[in-house]
């Protein structure tokens, strides 16, 4: 992917004179970290006095009477019973408790949904889901949800258009929901069918920016509707596509908020954009976790990847999910793609616009049989990559210097490549260069 490489030797002598940042760093296995400037402020970072007032932070209840709309879901009888959202929520009407069920159903999701998961395993949650996610389209019409993550993604605003003119675009007159043109962008979803709502979503989430897609769900619902009413289709479609609508709400501010809690930094927003129903096509099974998205916002923001595939929270263990895929975004753009392959090896593909450093330490043994701590830094700037700084127990060394030890680097790939073969290749790159560099004035010179 990298067409040319700058002379990492040039490099290396002017870091000589420097103490190395990495002197003293110990570890025990491979980790990678990857640095990003933002290319795109986010205004909501630099104001932290603001504070934005939603229609349910106006309503006023007591502790005391969340916590009874709370114990009434952990009494109800979920294993037996397909209506209990909907038997729970209208006990609440006959008591003229709407306000307060709804305050609750806004603003304690993730209290109800942990409640679920402990009662029932995730491939029975379908239609309390179901249930739960049409309850919550309908009241949000007068009440604004995710409101937290709405103001985390602001600065998609002046692109809110885009996606609603993506909106305007479904096809809601395809048979079997079935798109064969290719060049159909937004319908056509890899060939495979699925209703007009998750072909958007899906189009936003491999091809554009799912956090950008992401906001406007959350901010901008009764403009997708209007857009839905203007078209002609038929009353059954137009009811599913709000239910499609309803259960990305209910999944996006569910995803957001356990990525949060995952990431525990607020220098960027994460989205754990898991697989909730099975999906032969795309050969997944299902995990919510499977599939976690990064938006860095804050300039300068370093982030330890390998950890993503280790870490889990508190539902990941009780449901036995793990991360597979991890997509980093700096606002609007894709920065790089990481996924864990069959054999657990990390594998690190760049966007071709990409700006960013990586840093890639790990533990080895030398000829001598002594243990040394390696670290190396890749700096990645549209579709070029420079190898910035390489040492060896906190020792900067040239390149062919590390090279052997990079071998025993086994969790790293870089563009489907082991990290030696990929530094090899680098080293080959620079070397030829160097020749080109020194030939003499008129000589012959082949075309690559």
């Amino acid at each position: 992917m990298f067409s040319s490489l700058t002379n990492f030797f040039t490099n290396t002598s002017k870091k000589k004179s420097s103490q190395s940042e990495e002197n003293n760093h110990s570890f025990s296995n491979s980790t990678e970290s990857l640095l990003v400037q933002s290319t795109k402020k986010n205004p909501q970072l630099d104001d932290q006095s603001r504070t934005d007032v939603s229609p349910q932070t106006n309503l006023q209840f007591s502790e005391d009477d969340v916590k009874n709309v709370l114990q009434d879901f952990e009494k109800l009888d979920f294993k037996n019973s397909n209506e209990c959202f909907n038997e729970i929520a209208e006990d609440y009407e006959r008591r003229k408790k709407s306000d307060l069920f709804n305050y609750v159903i806004l603003n304690k999701r993730k209290y109800i949904t942990d409640i679920l998961d402990q009662r029932l395993a995730h491939k029975d949650q379908e239609n309390f889901r179901k249930k739960f996610s049409e309850y919550l389209l309908k009241i949000n019409e007068k009440m604004n949800y995710g409101k937290e993550f709405q103001n985390k993604l602001q600065f998609f605003e002046d692109r809110v258009e885009e996606v609603l003119s993506d909106f305007r675009k479904l096809n809601f007159g395809l048979k079997d929901n079935l798109c064969k043109d290719d060049k159909d962008n937004v319908n056509y979803n890899k060939g495979w069918p699925a209703d007009p709502f998750d072909k958007i979503a899906n189009y936003y989430r491999w091809n554009k920016n799912i956090f950008l897609f992401n906001y406007v769900v959350l901010s901008k619902q009764k403009e997708i509707i209007s857009i839905l009413n203007e078209k002609s289709i038929p009353e059954d479609k137009r009811k599913n596509f709000k239910k499609r609508l309803g259960r990305y709400l209910l999944r996006v501010e569910e995803g957001m908020s356990n990525g949060q809690e995952f990431l525990k930094t607020d220098s960027a927003v994460a989205f754990f954009d898991g697989c909730y129903v099975p999906c032969a096509y795309a050969k997944r099974s299902l995990n919510h976790y499977d599939h976690l998205s990064i938006n860095i916002s804050k300039p300068g923001c370093s982030l330890e990847i390998s950890r993503l595939f280790t870490d889990k929270i508190e539902g990941m263990e009780r449901n036995k999910n793990e991360v597979k895929i991890v997509e980093i975004y700096s606002n609007d753009k894709r920065i790089a793609t990481v996924e864990k392959n069959d054999n657990g090896k990390r594998n690190y593909r760049f966007a071709k616009d990409a700006t960013c450093d990586m840093k890639i330490r790990w533990s080895a043994e030398d000829g001598k049989g002594n243990s040394v701590n390696c670290f190396i830094s890749l700096n990645v700037n549209l579709s070029e990559i420079e190898i910035g700084q390489a040492t060896i127990n906190g020792k900067d060394v040239e390149l062919d210097e590390i090279l052997k030890l990079a071998e025993q680097s086994e969790d790293v790939l870089v563009e489907g490549k082991a990290l030696h073969e990929f530094l090899e290749e680098c080293l080959e790159n620079v070397l030829c260069e160097e020749e080109k560099n020194i030939q003499p004035q008129g000589s012959a010179k082949r075309k690559p």
